[in-house]
This record gives C-alpha cells, sequence and structure tokens, in this order.
C-alpha cells in the first residue's frame, strides 16, 4: 500500500498532464514543440518533484528533451497560476519510448 500513490497524487498527476497539453498546444511559440504528446505525470509523494512522460517522432528526440527541460520553469510558472497547489512541483520531462516500441512491434507483427 506505500507504494501506490495517493488518490490526491493520482488526481494532481492527471491535472498537471491536462495542463500541459493545454500548454504545448496554445502556449509554446517553438513549432518543434507542437508534436509533443504528454502520456503520463508521476508526482513525487511530497509534491516536490514531478516526472513529464512524453512522445515526438524518434528523430525529433533528442532535439526536443533538452528544449523541454529548458522550459522546465515557464511550464511550472503556468502550473502554479493555474493549479491550486501551495508549492507546483519542478517538472523534469523524460523521453516515453515504450509508444513507439509498441508501434514497431505491431508493424512487424502485421508484416508476417
Amino acid at each position: 500500500m506505500a507504494d501506490q500513490p495517493s488518490y490526491r497524487v493520482e488526481r494532481i498527476n492527471e491535472l498537471i498532464r491536462r495542463e500541459l497539453v493545454m500548454l504545448l498546444k496554445q502556449e509554446t511559440k517553438d513549432p518543434r514543440l507542437q508534436e509533443v504528446s504528454v502520456t503520463d505525470v508521476l508526482t513525487s509523494r511530497d509534491l516536490s518533484s514531478a516526472k513529464v512522460f512524453y512522445t515526438v517522432p524518434e528523430s525529433d528526440q533528442a532535439i526536443v528533451e533538452p528544449l523541454l527541460n529548458k522550459a522546465s520553469g515557464f511550464f511550472r510558472s503556468r502550473l502554479s497560476k493555474t493549479l491550486d497547489l501551495r508549492h507546483t512541483p519542478a517538472l523534469k520531462f523524460i523521453y516515453d519510448s515504450a509508444p513507439n516500441t509498441g508501434a514497431r512491434i505491431e508493424d512487424l507483427l502485421s508484416k508476417i
């Protein structure tokens, strides 16, 4: 039971994910960030930090990750204005390779 996130943390994870999706689509001016899809958010129990998992086309991954982490302060300040939290977690963006792996496996299986 101690390893499972609380209902509150799960709710905050979903709120952060939704807000980041909106910010990426509406507030970012860099066209390279328009392709980013936020797949999951995992917030620490004390809400001090959050890992944001995202996907982009594999060819863009090396360019996009540094851009996202550089803009994490911008995203954090925007989140602090829209979310009603005492402390907004620090954001760390992590490339989520699982969706691309799944698509590749499906593609290989369809060729059999």
